[in-house]
Parts: C-alpha cells; sequence; structure tokens
C-alpha cells in the first residue's frame, strides 16, 4: 500500500480511507487503532471506516493525512480455524437450490467448499457476521429476492463467491447451505466472536 492515504469525511462522525484490497484495510485498520483515539475503526472489503465524535472529524483527518502507513501485518501464519458444517437438508434449506444453478451434486458441492482455504475478509452486516472468500467466480450466487426475516445462528450461507456465516440469529438473505455448531459467539469470553479479518478458515463436513 501507498503511504499516500485518501481521506474522505462522508458524514459528521464518519471518516472513509478507500484502500486496494480487504487485506489492505484489515492491516491498515490495526494500525490506526494503535494510532488514533476513535469512537471505532472497521475494516471492509474496499476501505476503512472510522467513526469519530463530530467535533474532532477534523483533527482526526489532520492526524491521518499526516500518518504514514508502511507496515503489513498480517495473521497469515496462524493455524486455519477449523469450522464443520452440516451441508443440506434442514441444515440449509436453500442447499439444493445452490447444486442445482451452480451444476454441481451435492457430493461435488462439498468438495468444493471443503477442499479449498478460506479466508475471512470482513466481519458486517450484523455483529460478528463474516464475510468469507475462498470460492471460484464460477460459485458466484445471488442473493435471496425474498429476504429471510430470521436466521439462526450458526447458519452458513453463500452469496457472489463469498461464504458468510451468521454469529448471532437476525434477519439475512444469503442462500443457506448449511449449519455450524463453532461457538460462532461467546457472550463470557474476552473476545466473543470467533471470527477476526484476516484469518484462514478450512470448512469440513460434519
Amino acid at each position: 500500500m501507498s503511504a499516500q492515504l485518501i481521506v474522505k469525511q462522508v458524514a459528521d462522525d464518519v471518516i472513509e480511507i478507500p484502500v486496494a484490497s480487504p487485506s489492505e484495510a484489515q492491516s491498515l485498520a490495526r494500525a490506526l487503532r494503535t494510532a488514533l483515539t476513535a469512537e471505532d475503526i472497521v475494516a471492509g472489503l474496499a476501505s476503512v471506516c472510522i467513526r469519530v465524535q463530530p467535533e474532532h472529524a477534523a483533527s482526526v483527518m489532520a492526524s491521518i493525512s499526516g500518518f504514514s502507513f508502511r507496515e503489513r501485518h498480517t495473521l497469515d501464519d496462524q493455524e486455519p480455524i477449523e469450522i464443520g458444517i452440516r451441508y443440506g437438508g434442514e441444515n440449509g434449506p436453500d442447499f439444493d437450490a445452490v447444486c442445482h444453478a451452480l451444476e454441481l451434486t451435492g457430493t461435488q458441492f462439498i468438495a468444493l467448499h471443503t477442499g479449498r482455504r478460506h479466508k475471512i475478509e470482513m466481519i458486517g452486516f450484523t455483529p460478528g457476521f463474516a464475510y468469507i472468500s475462498g470460492l471460484p467466480e464460477t460459485a458466484s450466487i445471488p442473493r435471496l429476492s425474498n429476504p429471510r426475516a430470521r436466521v439462526a445462528a450458526g447458519s452458513v450461507g453463500i452469496s457472489s463467491a463469498y461464504t458468510g456465516m451468521y454469529a448471532l440469529p437476525g434477519p439475512g438473505g444469503w442462500p443457506l447451505i448449511g449449519q455450524t455448531d463453532a461457538p460462532l459467539f461467546v457472550s463470557s469470553a474476552s473476545s466473543p466472536f470467533l471470527l477476526e479479518p484476516g484469518r484462514f478458515v478450512q470448512f469440513k463436513a460434519a
């Protein structure tokens, strides 16, 4: 990433920095968290968003404009998080439709999904919801035309060649392919969410 950052104020209390990739967003967000005082710093797929008190926006923007970002700290050397998934049936009500759209048998889809290493690119949409890359572009599936009002915690969906994992129950429009018993959210833990941007994931059939 270039040391020169482009800084945009997109709302009274939100500052945005465009970046070239999710990994650069994660790396920059980690660096800014140690350098700035802000309400929140969130890494997205193509930007980092910083929430501040409106009266502090100008001074924070000035600090960022003079911020030299050169190092890249990654989590690539950590062991992948292993996630077991119960594919199809009542655990994945859209599994058969997804396989049909991709012209794959259920066995072929599971082999595709479990046979590669995936990377958590972003947490967003709802608390703990993980956007996980790793599927080929040929596995791109659109979101549901009629989103569900409630999706159970632990549900696993795919959309636009991403795997999405619901750490908490809530609404959702991703086609659901399965369910996991992995502890995606533990309220009593010091770090309550299991998944974090930059970590790798290995799926397996449960």
